[in-house]
């Protein structure tokens, strides 16, 4: 069959594409996953109004790239851009075929190609695309290239939420939580649920407390910098030499690092590995007590400088039972004890912080406090 370009007479006789074709990204400066019909032979994508898909970014060409349909193929072509129009990361300088699962650059935007297979077709279809949980793979396999330029780039931007004395009245540390720019990769929870599927979540984890570290020397004062793990790290192997590395970067930072109180698993390795923070000037904190199971002889036999308990455990405390005041009060004191500085997470009420204030909380966190902030719009 012979490819005919736009300014020579098409074939005629063309019946519409049996399955069409469709492709899945972002448009700026919207930041949410969207999907594309292609709809017309000639499919034109380009910043110039009346194009078949307008993409208002100034590194778009006017008329950038067109789309062909001719029968059940697709093809794609460079319409003399000045960035250019990438298949699989390669700029293209004839027209190219694509299949399903490319993926397209138009200057800086980028594009995953679908099929839409008809009900009727007699094509067996990818068992990837039997149920509503594999089309939403789908979506995310689009993400992984998103993904390898965030950690390529370190195009983290982490935001700092004030950790604060219970009753509000002085900062005394920041806790650093990741966020990007990047369209389906906005938030913690979609950077990693997206590095897991790749087995990516330590060298995530590792990239994000670096730029945290580096970053923290905008904040207006050298407070204690609480920066997190993810689980799948080692304590020994992953998380220890990443933090020595953060020591020569910020000799005089003080600096929290968060663990998991699920992943402490052996009580001797974590006092090992506290002590060896203890070289480095840098404290411990176990996140999240009171999530899960919580280990309150791991507590007992390492004990941390810091105890986060949950915010499920602070939410709506101010109405909660007697039993349950008493149980949180027991728990402090206990903590207390082992001169372990007690923190609560997620306050968002007065009524909270109050109930907080009252067990005994020496520190406290939460949306009450204030939100986390870019480090240049903390005061």
């Amino acid at each position: 069959m012979e490819l005919v370009l736009p300014g020579m007479e098409r074939l005629s006789g063309h019946s519409a594409p049996h399955w069409p074709w469709r492709l899945v990204g972002c448009i700026p400066p919207q930041r949410q996953l969207q999907q594309f019909q292609v709809d017309s032979e000639g499919f034109i994508i380009g910043r110039r109004p009346g194009s078949n898909l307008q993409v208002v970014s100034p590194r778009v060409s006017g008329r950038h790239a067109e789309l062909l349909t001719i029968g059940k193929h697709l093809f794609i072509r460079d319409l003399g851009s000045t960035n250019g129009t990438y298949v699989n990361r390669r700029r293209i300088e004839q027209p190219t075929p694509i299949a399903e699962g490319d993926h397209i650059e138009v200057a800086d935007v980028e594009f995953r190609v679908e099929r839409e297979h008809s009900n009727d077709s007699s094509e067996e279809l990818p068992t990837f695309r039997q149920t509503h949980s594999d089309i939403e793979t789908i979506e995310s396999d689009w993400v992984l290239s998103q993904l390898d330029m965030l950690i390529r780039d370190r195009a983290v931007t982490p935001h700092y939420q004030a950790i604060v004395t219970i009753d509000g009245a002085k900062t005394v540390g920041y806790e650093a939580l990741a966020r990007s720019e990047m369209c389906g990769l906005e938030s913690p929870h979609s950077m990693f649920d997206t590095a897991r599927m790749v087995n990516r979540e330590v060298e995530l984890s590792m990239m994000c407390r670096q730029r945290a570290v580096e970053i923290a020397s905008r904040l207006p004062r050298r407070q204690a910098l609480f920066v997190n793990t993810h689980p799948m790290e080692d304590f020994i192997a992953d998380v220890l030499p990443s933090m020595k590395q953060l020591r020569r970067i910020a000799p005089e930072q003080p600096i929290v690092v968060e663990i998991h109180e699920a992943a402490i698993h052996d009580p001797q390795s974590v006092r090992e590995f506290h002590a060896a923070l203890k070289d480095l000037n840098i404290r411990l904190a176990y996140d999240d007590f009171g999530a899960g199971r919580s280990r309150l002889m791991e507590l007992v036999k390492a004990p941390p400088d810091f105890l986060k308990f949950d915010a499920s455990l602070i939410r709506n405390l101010d109405s909660a039972s007697p039993q349950q005041m008493r149980l949180l009060s027991t728990l402090i004191d206990v903590v207390r004890d082992f001169n372990i500085c007690t923190l609560a997470e997620g306050i968002e009420t007065v009524g909270e912080m109050e109930a907080c204030r009252a067990l005994g909380f020496e520190l406290a966190q939460g949306f009450y406090f204030g939100i986390p902030l870019d480090a240049d719009d903390i005061r």
